[in-house]
This record gives structure tokens, sequence and C-alpha cells, in this order.
């Protein structure tokens, strides 16, 4: 079992702005052949040098004439994963394990990342659940296959998610890296787009061999629309160095620029931040200088004696807040949570900032958070992380809140994440569209800069289904009409669609959200019915069906039916208050059924004379009436008649209750062809 520390990292150097110390020439250069050993030899300093490109040449070269050499097909699997040429990565991964499955248990590992790359997170899972069982080690490697294991899962998952982001990648990216986008405004009317390149025109000569391309140059393109661009040219000769410059931010007036210049001096370690002016009158920046007090150092071993020297930590990836008081920035110095943590400090003025401060646990993770990015109105901090549970590599993440209150980052999704490393976004101010860095493979360079649009929602689609009933049978009622109204402020009705049903008796409508609905059923020979529906109180969130069946009562004439709850006092024939909700629904089914007239009758129980609850009756019917005509009801639809005693439902009656039943009212249907006047 083999026991050294992780040196996989799913994006090396992050992005090329974490840089390695460049080649110094020391290496002589080889056609690689003669003995397989000494290839070896030649392959393993170019390996140390992290000069992959070559180290892979050198190791296949061995291969031809070893084909069982174990290391020399691990050393190709991990440079083609430093290369991102990740099918070749897991074909010599794999070759490795078909060789001895004993020898190196971090293979597994290593096979499994690369796996995750090429999405295939079932195989992925299986090796990192493999590597797991064989390794004890409570360390790096522990944390990290926890975290991948999860992450198999958590895309198993997203697939069934909806995407949130249209993405695109810019035709301004060139075959080589371009990455890490800002946006610099120096007036009202333009904007440019300031990016990170290593494009063959850069002003680096060298070749920075971990990517077998050129350093960064910081470069800058007018933006015509938020996906098309003029010509990308150099920023400025002061600007770019030999060395790798790049990760730009801006005040808010964009006359001063903040960005790192890293592998300076002999021996090339650290990035720095740097400061620069702009002079309007000449259209020029000017030379950069030094921000001293975000500097920061670490110890490093600079020979193989072990001789300890002190060198600039890597500070990269500074981002400006809106007012230009607040900068963030990447750092791998002492007192973090991680290996590359995001730290904040505040502008004293001048070019002076103040001591350096984590941002903290919340947002930072025990691996890489990287390329902070505040919104506008500072409520939102973007970041991308490969210490959390995502899609692989680093992903973009977001955390709500403000500095010291940054809630629980967010995974932002795909297709703004992938299984490739997604990082460096700049957002638009109201954060509805993003430039970001992606090394996925569907565009033209190695590194390449994208465009994410926010998909705006769908607004949420509400409808209405049902069958028209027979009340008393429960059987469909073919060929009605139904009549979908809206309820608008002041409670009147606005028809909006009909429906005539088929031999299925069933209808349907769309609905609107926020909004109050009546729905009126019909149909020959019977009773007009209504339902009343809103969608005020519906989840937007979700598609919402509501089924409502309509029931019809077949008209039935001169058959009585009790209104209910009509009841009077002894000896009185004035309407109690319990009654008046009764005649109200009477007063609704007329106007929902226009064609019909009706005769409402009363019935008395048996105490008094026969004439006297004749008489009584009468006014009780009348009283019943007058009041239905007051609630707009037309006198000729309506007439009464009084009962008296001659229709008791009980008789003798025994008790008080049996009295009162027997006070009751009625009506009855007398036409159905009513035409008003």
């Amino acid at each position: 079992m083999v026991a050294n520390r992780i040196a996989f990292s799913s994006l090396l150097l992050v992005l090329a702005m974490i840089f390695v110390v460049p080649s110094n020439g020391m290496a002589q250069k080889s056609e690689f052949k003669g003995d397989p050993e000494k290839i070896m030899q030649e392959a393993n300093s170019l390996y140390a040098q992290q000069r992959f490109s070559k180290a892979k040449e050198a190791y296949i070269e061995v291969l031809k004439k070893d084909p069982e050499n174990f290391l020399a097909t691990i050393r190709v699997g991990k440079c083609s994963y430093f290369i991102q040429e990740y099918d070749d990565a897991a074909r010599y991964f794999e070759s490795a394990l078909e060789i001895d499955k004993t020898r190196n248990d971090t293979v597994f590992f290593e096979l499994g990342m690369t796996y995750r790359v090429l999405d295939r997170q079932n195989d992925a899972n299986e090796m990192f659940v493999e590597f797991r069982k064989r390794w004890k080690e409570k360390d790096e490697y522990a944390k990290r296959v926890k975290l991948e294991i999860e992450g198999t899962k958590f895309v198993e998952k997203q697939r069934e998610e909806d995407p949130k982001w249209r993405v695109n990648c810019l035709d301004m990216n060139s075959a080589m890296g371009d990455n890490f986008p800002s946006v610099m405004s120096q007036t009202e009317d333009e904007e440019f787009l300031v990016y990170t390149t290593s494009a063959t025109e850069s002003k680096g000569s060298e070749i920075f061999e971990a990517y077998n391309e050129g350093y960064s140059d910081l470069w800058i393109a007018k933006i015509e629309d938020d996906t098309t661009f003029g010509e990308g040219e150099p920023l400025g000769k002061k600007i770019n160095t030999k060395g790798n410059d790049g990760n730009a931010t801006f005040s808010p007036d964009g006359m001063t620029m903040y960005y790192s210049i890293c592998n300076q001096g002999k021996l090339g370690y650290g990035c720095s931040i740097y400061m620069a002016k702009y002079d309007p009158r000449k259209k020029k920046w000017g030379k950069p200088k030094l921000v001293e007090s975000l500097q920061g150092t670490n110890e490093v071993v600079v020979n193989s004696r072990g001789k300890v020297k002190k060198v600039p930590t890597y500070d990269v990836h500074p981002m400006l807040s809106e007012d230009g008081n607040t900068m963030f920035f990447v750092s791998d110095r002492a007192g973090g949570e991680g290996r590359l943590d995001i730290w904040y400090a505040t502008n004293y003025g001048e070019g002076e900032w103040s001591e350096p401060i984590n941002v903290g646990a919340r947002i930072n993770s025990p691996f890489d958070d990287i390329s902070p990015f505040l919104s506008r109105d500072g409520n939102t901090l973007y970041f991308s992380s490969n210490g959390r549970v995502g899609f692989g590599g680093f992903d973009l993440f977001k955390s709500e809140g403000g500095i010291g209150s940054f809630g629980e980052p967010e995974n932002m999704g795909a297709p703004i994440n992938s299984t490739y490393d997604d990082l460096a976004g700049f957002w638009s101010d109201d954060d509805s569209s993003a430039y970001f860095t992606s090394n996925r493979v569907n565009c033209v360079g190695r590194d390449d800069i994208y465009w994410a649009k926010q998909i705006e929602a769908l607004p949420p689609e509400f409808a209405v289904h049902g069958i028209v009933l027979d009340k008393k049978t429960q059987m469909p009622i073919p060929f009605a009409t139904v009549i979908l109204f809206q309820k608008d402020f002041e409670g009147d009705l606005i028809p909006l669609d009909t429906f005539r049903t088929d031999q299925s008796a069933s209808y349907n409508f769309q609905l609107e959200a926020d909004t109050d609905y009546k729905i009126l059923g019909n149909a020959p020979e019977y009773l007009a019915n209504e339902e009343n529906l809103s969608t005020k109180d519906m989840k937007e969130s979700v598609d919402f069906e509501v089924n409502i069946n309509i029931e019809l009562e077949r008209i039935e004439i001169e058959v009585p039916i009790v209104l209910n709850d009509i009841y009077y006092d002894f000896d009185e024939f004035f309407l109690r208050d319990d009654a008046m909700s009764e005649l109200d629904n009477l007063v609704k089914l007329l106007n929902l059924n226009q064609n019909i007239t009706i005769r409402v009758g009363s019935h008395t129980d048996s105490n008094g004379s026969e004439d006297y609850n004749k008489n009584l009756s009468e006014n009780r019917a009348r009283e019943a009436v007058r009041y239905i005509i007051e609630n707009g009801i037309s006198s000729d639809r309506v007439e009464w008649f009084g009962y008296g005693e001659s229709e008791l439902i009980y008789f003798p009656e025994k008790d008080d209750r049996e009295e009162q039943l027997n006070r009751r009212s009625e009506f009855r249907i007398l036409t159905i062809d009513y035409v008003p006047n």
C-alpha cells in the first residue's frame, strides 16, 4: 500500500494561475531513444519538472520496449490527466490495474477521478468503493473519496432536474487557454471583456510546459453584445510581463486595476497582487505596483540539500466589491481552512489594504476554494470549489448573505457546472447572466470562456377538468354545456370560455395564476349548477390540475322540493334570520336557471282551525316570495300557495320537533320555457 500525499488534483495548478516552477532549461532535449532505463530516468526528470506533455512521450517510449512497466503505465495516465487527455488517462490507469491490482492502491482512486470527468459515474463509484476498502489511512485521500462517492450520487440525482441555465461557448476563444473573464467599463457607453489568455501572441516567450503552451497575459475585447466581441488584443505593454499575468478586477470607475503576476524572480515561486492606474490622456495603463499589504510568505525547499527559503504566497483571483472598498482574493497562506482559501481585506485608500481575513469555514473547505465574485448588492458570493459535493473537479457555487453571515453554499447545477472544471464567474448586475471558465471539451481550446444565461421560469400551468354528472344516479350527462367565468375585483362575472361536452360528458379548461373562477354546468332537463375555483392558493412552483365534477339535478315538474331550514315560529309568518341563507340559495338557483318559473308553498302544523292555518300559510308563502323578489327575481317567475294543514308530514304530532317539521316551506318548478320580458 502506497501512503504518499495526494498530488492528484482535479485541476492542476488551478487553470494556470496557481503556477508551477517553469522549466529552467536544465533538462537536455532528448529524442527518447536508446536504453529503456535511460529513457525512464529522463521521463522521471521531466515528470518532476511537471513538463507533462514531454514526460508522457518519454514514458510511452519506455512502454514500447517494456509494456509491463507498472510505473511508466501509471505515469502516462497521470500525465494524460494533467494535460486533460482523459480518455488516455482512463486507458492507462486500467492497464496499470491489469498489470498488478495490488501494487498501488491509489490507482483505483485516480481511475475513479478520471471516470468522473468522463461522466462514467457508476464506474467511478465502483473504483472509489474499492479504494476505500483498501485504504485505511485517515488522510486527504480518505476525505476526498468520501466527497467523490457522494458526488457520483449527486450527479445521478441532478439528471432528473430541469436546467436552470443555458450555456454558450464564446467565439472569441483561442485554441490555447482563455479564462478568468472580467468586465471593465470606463464610460457609460462601452464595456470591455478583460480575460487571461495563453494565446501564441502573448508576451511570455517561454513555454509553460505543464500545459505545453505560452505564458498567460491579460487581453481585452470590446463587448458588442453578450456573446459578440471585437478583436481581442493585449491589455498593455506595461501590464503584461514575461511571467504569468492574469485575473484582473477593476474599480467602479474602471481607472484602477488589480491583477496577479506570477513566477517572478530566479526561483519563480508564488503569485502576488499588483495595482495599475489608467491614464485617460495617454489612454494607456501605467506600470503595475506591488500591493505589499496583501502579500504573504511561505517557506519552501529550494534545493536537494533541503534548504528552506521564504517565498511569496500564491495570491490570485483578486475581486473588488461594487463600491471598491473590499477585495476578495485567493491564497495558500497559513491560517486557512484548506490548501487554497478565499480571503478578504478592506481598502484603506491609496493602494493600502487591511490585514487579510479568511472568509471562514462556511465558504472555505479543506481543499481548494477559488475565483470569488461578490454580487452587485453584496448579498451573494459566487465561487468555485473542489472540496464540496458536486459534478466533479471544480464546480460553481453561490452563498447568500453578507460578509460574516454567508449561508450554506448551493451548487449552481447543470449545465453551468459539468463533470469538468467550472470556475471564475463574472455575474451581471442582476445576476441573470455570467461569464465563466470551463475546460469541458465542446469548445475550441484547453480552457474556454463561456456565457451563461438564466432560463426564465415558464409561468405555472393550471387546468381544471371533470365530468358533468346526474346528482342522483351519478351517471354522466352527455352534451352538457360548461361555462368558465372569471370573477373580477368587484365580484362580477366575466365569461371566458364555453365547453360543450361529448358523449363522455367531460370538460376541461386552462386557467391563469392568481385568479378566481366560477364554473357553470347546464344541460337540457336539468337544473344548472356551479362550482367556485381559485388559483390564488395554488403553488406556482409546480403545474397544477384540479378535478371538479359538476352534479346536476334533473328537473321534475310539480314535484315539491323542501327548502331546508325555512321554519317559522309558532303562530308567526315573519321570516327568521336562519331562513335567509336558504332563500338566498333559491335566488341563486333562479339566477342560474332563468328559463324556469316556480311556486313557493308553505305548510303549518295542526294547531288552530283549518281556515286560520290556511291564511297563516299563505302569509308565510307570500313573505318568502317577497324576499325573493326583493333580491332581484322577476315577480312573473314566482307565485305562492298556502297549504295550511292539508299536507302534514306528522299526524298526530307527538312533540315540538314534529310540529316544527310540519311548519315548512317548499318550492315546485312549474315551467321550463320562461322567456324574460
